[in-house]
């Protein structure tokens, strides 16, 4: 079964904020950047530098991701200027967990490529924590590499 993206409406996006905010806020905190005392705050005004109109806001394409049955998840892109030209970042991509495992992510991706290309783009980009193991062996098969990489190590209080 295939995927369509279609742009989110303003209930659509107020679903997706909620959700975003709260899973970018729980991905520092587990990622270490941020306490859990200040997450959700700083998550949330995050979000509204990135998105200051909301849905609206220029250079940036919110989609719900859907079947031709149901909406299985969302994909938010942003237009930005690197190095290479013209590119897409991904900012984020969500499915629904009930819809997980089914190649839903792949082909919204391979959907999205085919988007990218069409808007004059030269390369699709996205970030991803380190602990997302099924994340990265689903953007490494879909040729995905690695364009740089921050490490951590903890150390142990003495």
């Amino acid at each position: 079964m295939s995927v369509t993206l279609a742009p989110m409406d303003d209930a659509d996006f107020i679903r997706f904020a909620e959700r975003a905010v709260a899973e970018y806020s729980d991905g520092m905190v587990a990622a270490g950047e941020w306490t859990r005392v200040q997450a959700s705050q700083k998550a949330r005004s995050v979000f509204e530098q990135l998105l200051p109109q909301g849905r609206l806001t220029e250079d940036n394409q919110l989609w719900v991701i859907k079947t031709q049955e149901h909406r299985i998840g969302e994909l938010w892109v942003v237009e930005r200027y690197a190095g290479v030209g013209k590119i897409a970042f991904i900012l984020d991509i969500y499915i629904d967990p009930g819809e997980r495992r089914q190649g839903y992510a792949r082909q919204s991706l391979l959907a999205l490529e085919s988007w990218a290309r069409q808007a004059g783009c030269e390369e699709v980009r996205l970030h991803v924590f380190g602990s997302n193991a099924a994340a990265r062996r689903l953007y490494e098969q879909l040729g995905y590499g690695i364009a740089s990489l921050t490490m951590a190590k903890p150390l142990p209080s003495t």
